[in-house]
């Protein structure tokens, strides 16, 4: 019996210190004399923007990004090295949406990716404060009666402060959004803060809302999503700013629904 080859793709871009630019992916030729005319071609045409060719293996083209970035995490010493935000993902089908928390070291947006691949779900840039974040998400999630994407699912935050559970319902939201359960859009209008419940999906109290809401409120938002319990708590902070109260995700949801709308 003939084995399977495992597929091949060019990666081209440029490595930094903290991120990797994509410019572009593409299946290598399988003609081994077609592929080293390909590759010599962009060698000459990255040189020139200083950056690299490489030919990693993956079932997609998702997959050899990922294993090409997991390798560059190892080679950094980093393991929070990750993707620019301007790379050329075009040809990986790949979704995204972001969402604003806040914490009292300043405002922190959230970024939630979905990939084609394998399923799988990895979380950065906080994960080494707060061991089962991806646990509340995704349960939380499902348990609200939404649906937790295929395929390989990323959070990661822009900055590495120790805001451990105040991202959760960013981070929810931000995913939902990713994967087409909630307009995008909805997103620009407020900051979520709150802690998900894996069991119920109930927004939950937590420390430092204060904090947090001042930093939305000094950053130039008007409008905060926060623990219904904790609502009078902001309120008597006198901050001008509008705050709603949510019970559970789906109450979030809702409210961010209604803003785009108005908005």
């Amino acid at each position: 019996m003939t084995a399977t080859r495992t597929p091949e793709f060019i990666i081209v871009g440029r490595v930094d210190a903290a991120s990797y630019t994509l410019w572009d992916i593409a299946p290598a030729p399988v003609d081994l004399t077609r592929r080293q005319v390909v590759v010599e071609e962009l060698d000459v045409e990255a040189a020139d923007a200083l950056g690299e060719v490489n030919i990693i293996k993956g079932a997609t083209a998702a997959e050899a990004l990922d294993s090409f970035l997991e390798g560059l995490r190892q080679a950094s010493g980093n393991p929070e090295y990750a993707l620019a935000p301007n790379s050329n993902t075009s040809n990986l089908a790949v979704t995204a949406a972001h969402a604003s928390g806040a914490a009292k070291a300043g405002m922190v947006l959230v970024e939630a990716t979905v990939w084609p691949g394998a399923d799988s779900f990895r979380i950065a840039g906080w994960n080494q404060y707060d061991s089962t974040a991806d646990v509340r998400i995704r349960d939380a999630i499902t348990r609200s009666g939404f649906t937790f994407p295929g395929g390989a699912v990323s959070v990661r935050i822009d900055h590495h402060r120790n805001v451990t559970s105040t991202l959760d319902l960013a981070a929810a939201c931000a995913l939902l959004a990713a994967s087409g359960q909630l307009d995008p859009r909805a997103l620009d209008q407020a900051v979520l803060l709150g802690e998900l419940n894996s069991h119920s999906g109930a927004v939950e109290a937590l420390p430092g809302i204060d904090d947090a809401a001042r930093t939305a409120h000094a950053n130039g938002y008007r409008t905060v999503i926060v623990p219904t319990d904790q609502v009078r708590d902001v309120l008597a902070l006198g901050l001008k700013l509008d705050v709603i109260g949510a019970r559970r995700l789906t109450a979030a949801v809702t409210a961010l629904q209604l803003l785009a709308e108005e908005g």
